[in-house]
Protein backbone atom coordinates (compact mmCIF):
# COMPACT_ATOMS: atom_id res chain seq x y z
CA UNK A 1 0.00 0.00 0.00
CA UNK A 2 1.44 3.10 -0.82
CA UNK A 3 1.72 6.13 1.58
CA UNK A 4 1.19 10.12 0.88
CA UNK A 5 3.38 12.45 2.35
CA UNK A 6 0.37 14.81 1.60
CA UNK A 7 -1.81 16.35 4.42
CA UNK A 8 -4.31 17.25 2.96
CA UNK A 9 -7.44 16.12 4.08
CA UNK A 10 -8.28 14.89 0.16
CA UNK A 11 -4.81 13.22 -0.45
CA UNK A 12 -2.01 14.93 -3.10
CA UNK A 13 -3.31 18.10 -4.45
CA UNK A 14 -7.05 17.37 -3.28
CA UNK A 15 -7.08 14.10 -5.61
CA UNK A 16 -10.02 13.19 -4.09
CA UNK A 17 -12.15 15.66 -4.34
CA UNK A 18 -11.90 15.85 -7.23
CA UNK A 19 -12.22 11.57 -8.40
CA UNK A 20 -15.33 12.05 -5.66
CA UNK A 21 -17.11 14.64 -7.48
CA UNK A 22 -16.29 12.57 -11.19
CA UNK A 23 -17.48 9.38 -9.56
CA UNK A 24 -20.90 11.14 -9.22
CA UNK A 25 -21.36 13.28 -12.01
CA UNK A 26 -23.76 11.32 -14.35
CA UNK A 27 -24.95 9.17 -11.36
CA UNK A 28 -28.56 9.04 -10.67
CA UNK A 29 -29.20 8.23 -7.17
CA UNK A 30 -28.65 9.44 -3.63
CA UNK A 31 -24.86 10.00 -4.26
CA UNK A 32 -25.53 13.38 -6.23
CA UNK A 33 -27.07 15.50 -3.58
CA UNK A 34 -24.60 14.13 -1.06
CA UNK A 35 -21.72 14.75 -3.15
CA UNK A 36 -23.22 18.75 -3.77
CA UNK A 37 -23.97 18.95 -0.02
CA UNK A 38 -20.25 18.03 0.67
CA UNK A 39 -18.87 19.87 -1.74
CA UNK A 40 -20.66 23.06 -1.44
CA UNK A 41 -19.59 22.42 2.81
CA UNK A 42 -15.98 21.84 1.89
CA UNK A 43 -15.54 24.02 -0.72
CA UNK A 44 -13.10 26.15 1.44
CA UNK A 45 -10.85 23.61 2.04
CA UNK A 46 -10.19 22.43 -1.38
CA UNK A 47 -7.34 23.98 -3.13
CA UNK A 48 -8.12 26.61 -5.50
CA UNK A 49 -6.58 25.09 -8.61
CA UNK A 50 -8.45 21.97 -7.60
CA UNK A 51 -12.19 23.78 -7.27
CA UNK A 52 -11.49 25.04 -10.68
CA UNK A 53 -11.32 21.73 -12.27
CA UNK A 54 -14.28 20.75 -10.37
CA UNK A 55 -15.79 23.82 -11.48
CA UNK A 56 -14.64 23.08 -15.17
CA UNK A 57 -15.56 19.44 -15.20
CA UNK A 58 -19.11 20.35 -13.83
CA UNK A 59 -20.05 22.68 -16.33
CA UNK A 60 -18.65 20.82 -18.97
CA UNK A 61 -21.05 17.97 -18.04
CA UNK A 62 -23.56 20.41 -18.25
CA UNK A 63 -23.00 21.54 -21.49
CA UNK A 64 -23.22 17.73 -22.60
CA UNK A 65 -26.53 17.01 -21.11
CA UNK A 66 -27.65 20.13 -22.66
CA UNK A 67 -26.59 18.70 -25.79
CA UNK A 68 -28.28 15.51 -25.00
CA UNK A 69 -31.18 16.84 -24.43
CA UNK A 70 -31.80 19.26 -27.59
CA UNK A 71 -30.90 15.95 -29.57
CA UNK A 72 -33.27 14.36 -27.95
CA UNK A 73 -31.46 11.78 -26.20
CA UNK A 74 -33.05 9.32 -23.49
CA UNK A 75 -29.21 8.65 -21.88
CA UNK A 76 -28.56 11.55 -20.20
CA UNK A 77 -25.03 12.26 -19.01
CA UNK A 78 -26.41 14.22 -15.81
CA UNK A 79 -28.92 11.43 -15.05
CA UNK A 80 -32.16 12.53 -14.26
CA UNK A 81 -33.97 16.57 -13.96
CA UNK A 82 -33.20 16.34 -10.20
CA UNK A 83 -29.56 14.89 -10.59
CA UNK A 84 -29.03 18.06 -13.17
CA UNK A 85 -30.66 20.50 -10.50
CA UNK A 86 -28.15 19.50 -7.73
CA UNK A 87 -25.34 19.74 -10.02
CA UNK A 88 -26.47 23.41 -11.02
CA UNK A 89 -26.91 24.01 -7.70
CA UNK A 90 -23.43 23.45 -7.20
CA UNK A 91 -22.16 26.02 -9.85
CA UNK A 92 -24.38 28.37 -8.26
CA UNK A 93 -23.56 28.16 -4.79
CA UNK A 94 -19.46 27.81 -4.83
CA UNK A 95 -17.63 31.06 -4.05
CA UNK A 96 -16.17 32.67 -6.92
CA UNK A 97 -16.90 30.59 -9.67
CA UNK A 98 -15.03 30.62 -12.80
CA UNK A 99 -16.59 32.69 -15.62
CA UNK A 100 -18.18 30.45 -17.75
CA UNK A 101 -15.28 29.79 -21.47
CA UNK A 102 -12.70 30.47 -19.14
CA UNK A 103 -11.05 27.15 -17.53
Amino acid sequence: MTTTSSTRPWGRADLMATAAVRYCLGRSSYIVGDCVDWLIEQQHAIEPATLKIIVRDIREAVQRDEEARERGDQCLPLGMDMDRSEWERALRSIDNPIPAGRT
